[in-house]
């Protein structure tokens, strides 16, 4: 059985409130935290630090966050300033949820899906409602930020597999037009330098993150520590160790156009779930970003592509262009690093015979030589190739 899951993770909806139901809600919030003790509210100090926030009626920060304290439970605030307040009245009030763990499913392995948003919403309102009146309910909020993901479980698709060696294939991926990837300063090597377990794109619609499950968890277990909440489970880190996972973060703008097609189709709610959370917008989003990044064709070794190349008889200019291509792609490291040393007519060129290559089912980038391995499939079409094979193994049964 498929351990690989394709779906969503979390999600931030959104509602605005005028300034003085802001001071009620706030009132509210401080009530719920003095008779239960489960939430606990931070601000900022001068020096950026997070500091309990207690309520002040002649004063607001400009952000609040708000969380459970202790166990996880899929849900926390933040009432935050609008970005230009001069003249607004409102401020804003962003959820985000994790709906498989709000569901009551603590399982950090499986993406959420459509089927999961029924106890979600319910226990999205239950909490709102214990809370404030103010909180509405989750059809008040739009959506204003989804994360689509595919939980990819090496050991599906790859006998023997290594996921630093996975990751060093990633890496080596496309960056599309207006990325960049993001990192940060590294005091040992007093450079900039990407995270090693994460190959994490940014543009200003969509962010593209594709990392390791385990190094991700080991990090946020001890983040939970330092401040606060509990562990994650230990049996529940190590289960993730084949588990690496394609994110597509749609920010405002993403989810903007999203909101914009659902209201086409008929959804004039102002909460879109229902058209944006489908199964099919799922494998739609997921599928374009991952051909965008990653690409369409299978990784071979460099002496493996050539043989699935000259087994074709194309003639030998053809064949070499190909042959040439995925060489310089091998000797740049990365195939963005190929992609940026063309201009013009030779960039054009080049995609051209990157197309012709995925055509081929080939990935540009190779695997390196001293791996040992000559194939390694393209997982997001393993998945579905997989997905298929159950399914016409399940209606013959």
């Amino acid at each position: 059985m498929l351990r690989s899951s394709l779906g969503f993770h979390t999600m931030t909806l959104c509602i605005s409130l005028l300034y003085s139901e802001v001071d009620k809600l706030l009132i509210d919030f401080s009530t719920y935290r003095e008779n239960t003790g489960l939430i606990e509210m931070y601000r900022k100090n001068e020096k950026n630090d997070p500091i309990i926030y207690y309520h002040n009626e002649n004063y607001l920060p400009l952000e609040i966050n708000i969380y459970f304290k202790g166990k996880n439970r899929g849900i926390k605030w933040c009432i935050r300033s609008p970005k230009c307040p001069s003249n607004s009245p409102f401020y804003n009030i962003e959820v985000t949820i994790n709906p498989k763990i709000l569901a009551g499913i603590t399982d950090y392995l499986t993406a959420a899906t459509y089927s999961d948003m029924n106890i979600a919403i319910v226990n999205f309102n239950d909490e709102s409602k214990k809370i404030s009146s103010l909180l509405g309910s989750f059809n008040d909020y739009e959506i204003k930020r989804i994360d689509y993901c595919i939980n990819i479980c090496l050991s599906d698709f790859i006998p023997e597999y290594d996921p630093e060696q996975i990751m060093n294939l990633i890496k080596r991926s496309d960056i599309p037009p207006y990325y960049k990837e993001w990192m940060e300063y590294d005091k040992t090597s007093h450079r900039m330098k990407s995270r090693p377990e994460s190959f994490y794109l940014c543009s200003k619609s969509v962010n593209i993150n594709y990392y390791s499950k385990y190094l991700q968890l080991l990090n946020r277990s001890q983040e939970n520590v330092e401040n606060g909440f509990d562990q994650i489970p230990q049996e529940i880190i190590n289960a993730s160790r084949s588990i690496i996972r394609f994110e597509v973060q749609c920010k405002y703008h993403k989810t903007y156009s999203l909101n914009k097609k659902a209201e086409e189709s008929g959804n004039n709610c102002v909460n879109k779930y229902k058209d944006i959370l489908t199964p099919l917008r799922c494998v739609e989003i997921v599928s374009s970003y991952y051909e965008k990044v990653i690409g369409k064709g299978d990784w071979y070794s460099l002496p493996e592509a050539v043989r699935i190349i000259q087994s074709k008889n194309f003639n030998s200019q053809r064949e070499q262009r190909y042959i040439d291509a995925l060489k310089y792609v091998n000797q740049c490291r990365s195939l963005a690093k190929a992609k940026a040393s063309y201009q013009g007519n030779e960039l054009i060129a080049f995609k051209q015979t990157l197309k012709e290559l995925a055509d081929l089912n080939i990935n540009p980038v190779t695997i390196p030589r001293e791996w040992n391995i000559k194939h390694i499939p393209n997982l997001l079409k393993a998945y579905f190739n997989e997905l298929m094979e159950d399914y016409s193994n399940f209606k013959v049964v």
